[in-house]
This record gives C-alpha cells, sequence and structure tokens, in this order.
C-alpha cells in the first residue's frame, strides 16, 4: 500500500511539473506573439511633405492598415525618407525599417547587395518618367540630345529610361554629357539652364510641363513599353515571424484598391490632399489609372528581370538577382479575396 501511494505521488509530481512546463511555454509563446507591437514602414517621400499619393496614401489615410493591423493588436509607424530608395536600403539593412515601399531599381540594389528582403507586392507597371528640355531649346527629337547634358539620378528607374529612349534612336550615354541628379535638382538644374534637358516622372514632370517651363520630346504617356513597378518588400526574418502583420498590410491595399476601383475620384482627392493640383494629376494621368495592382504580374516579373540586367550591364550591381525566388505571394494569396 505504501508503495503504492508512493508511486502515485510520483506520479503526480511528475504531472505538476509538465503542466507547470506547459504553462511557463504557453507564457512564453503570447510574449513572443505580442513582443512586435509596431510595424515600421518606409515610403519614399518625394515631395518632403511626409503625404503619400495613390493606392498607399489612401490605406493609410482612410486607416485602413491601421484597422487590419489593430485586429492582430499592432500599431504602424509611417516613416518618410526623403533619401529615396538609397535610404529606404540602408534602414531595412539596419533593421530600422520593416516594411518598405520603393522603386524596383533600388529595391533589386539592395537585395543584391544582401539586403534579405522578401517582394510581397507591386504597384504594377507605372513607374514612368519623359524627357524634357527647356520650352525654348533648339532640341526637338532625341538625336538633337547628342552632345548636350542631360540629367538623371544614376541608378534610378529614370535613368534605366534615358537608356531606353537613347537606344531607340541609336545612340548611347556616351553620345552625350550625362549629369547624375536627383529629381528635384534636375528639375533646379533644368529652369537654371545649367542642363539641357533631364529625364524626370511625376509631380516634378507634371509641373514643369504645364507652367511652361518644359516641353516633352519624349512623352511617357505615348512609350508604355519603359514604364517600371514599385516594389513592397519586406525583410525576410519580420516576415517570417510575424506573416500576419504583413497579410493585414495586404489586406489595408487591398482595401484601398477596391476603393479606387468603386470612386473613380478617390486618387485625384488623395492626390490632391497631398499638396499636387488637379492639373498635374490629369496631365500625368489623364486614364485615371494611378492605381496600384499588388499583384505580382508576368510582366511586373519580366520587367524586374530586365531591370536586373541594366543595372549589371551597368556595372551597378555584381551579383545576380533571381527574380521568381525573391517573391512571396503568400500572404496576399491569403487575404486577396477577404
Amino acid at each position: 500500500m505504501k508503495k503504492r501511494l508512493l508511486g502515485v505521488i510520483a506520479i503526480l509530481g511528475i504531472f505538476t511539473l509538465n503542466i507547470i512546463a506547459c504553462g511557463s511555454n504557453k507564457k512564453a509563446e503570447v510574449k513572443e506573439k505580442s513582443s512586435v507591437n509596431t510595424v515600421k514602414f518606409g515610403f519614399v517621400d518625394a515631395t518632403g511633405t511626409g503625404q503619400i499619393t495613390g493606392t498607399l496614401g489612401i490605406a493609410k489615410d482612410k486607416g485602413y492598415i491601421d484597422e487590419e493591423l489593430s485586429k492582430i493588436n499592432v500599431k504602424a509607424e509611417f516613416v518618410p525618407m526623403t533619401g529615396a530608395g538609397p535610404a529606404i536600403n540602408e534602414s531595412l539593412a539596419g533593421g530600422n525599417l520593416d516594411v518598405a515601399n520603393l522603386g524596383d531599381v533600388p529595391a533589386v540594389i539592395g537585395k543584391a547587395a544582401g539586403i534579405d528582403t522578401e517582394l510581397i507586392a507591386t504597384s504594377g507597371l507605372r513607374n514612368a518618367a519623359s524627357l524634357i528640355v527647356p520650352k525654348n531649346s533648339n532640341i526637338n527629337s532625341v538625336k538633337d540630345v547628342k552632345g548636350k547634358k542631360i540629367a538623371t539620378q544614376k541608378g534610378a528607374y529614370m535613368h534605366e529610361v534615358l537608356l531606353n529612349i537613347l537606344q531607340n534612336d541609336g545612340l548611347t550615354i556616351n553620345d552625350i554629357q550625362f549629369v547624375n541628379m536627383n529629381s528635384q535638382n534636375s528639375a533646379d538644374a533644368l529652369t537654371s539652364g545649367n542642363v539641357d534637358g533631364i529625364v524626370i516622372g511625376g509631380v516634378s514632370l507634371g509641373k514643369l510641363v504645364l507652367s511652361g517651363y518644359a516641353k516633352e520630346i519624349v512623352d511617357y504617356r505615348q512609350n508604355p513599353q519603359w514604364n517600371t513597378s514599385s516594389y513592397y518588400v519586406a525583410r525576410t526574418e519580420f516576415a517570417k515571424q510575424n506573416p500576419e502583420i504583413i497579410k493585414a498590410i495586404l489586406k489595408g491595399l487591398v482595401r484601398a484598391k477596391k476603393l479606387s476601383e468603386e470612386d473613380e475620384q478617390a486618387n485625384l482627392q488623395q492626390w490632391v490632399k497631398a499638396g499636387n493640383s488637379e492639373e498635374t494629376y490629369k496631365y500625368l494621368y489623364p486614364k485615371n489609372d494611378y492605381v496600384d495592382d499588388i499583384t505580382i504580374s508576368d510582366e511586373v516579373i519580366n520587367s524586374g528581370k530586365s531591370t536586373v540586367e541594366f543595372l549589371k550591364k551597368n556595372d551597378l550591381i555584381k551579383n545576380d538577382i533571381d527574380i521568381n525566388k525573391w517573391i512571396n505571394t503568400s500572404y496576399y494569396d491569403a487575404v486577396k479575396n477577404n
């Protein structure tokens, strides 16, 4: 009887220890799940206002992303990056950003440099730029730029557009005086007469043309074959540890896209809210198609492969990138129909 009692006590002791251990594990699990309460989302702040246009801007300002994240007790911290793609890459590499939206060129450069990210969504092929010159310039065709000072940002999507424009008319970068400047400095250089032409897109393009400072030599609206994409990327470690956060962000974007498709004024209103004029929107997007695809289409994949080849050819990256292996559509697939 005594032996039997001791045996029961021993079994109860082991059972109690197991319960304690399990309880500790559960506490650890809960702590791990709630340890991330903020996601840092970087975006290109082209105007220096901290405002965002397009689908991401709607998702942020309408509160769609915040609402989806609140369901899992997480908040979004949107981080404007006036240093554009290079600054975003630096912050991703240092773990100071978790998710970001940036052009395909800097995103590929970052990936090739060893920044461990996943490509989770895209804007579709709507990054575009035109070749413009001063209104009174005697440059009237691409062939006229031979020997002229043409400015754009090296390593940005505008650089790739410039090379495509030149190649299409039988010219190369060696046939012009290439000046490496970001968009704002390029615009200033054009208006001050320090360069003969620039390749530029977005708000700055619209302002320069509509104000009468510039004329188009190559209008991107007539050459969609040279458009590229913006990428939504996430640090791989963060995404793997917090898949529900990535899904919540994408769900917010899906809601914003749906609003844009249902309300034809949504994108224009967001554009104006960001401090831009209605006239620039209608000039840049005459079809009112300033909407992110979010999906990663075959067209976007092929464009990305072309970008990789462009960067390699111009010695802007050393390592090859497999676009298909970079992509992770599982997060979007889980929310696209919700």
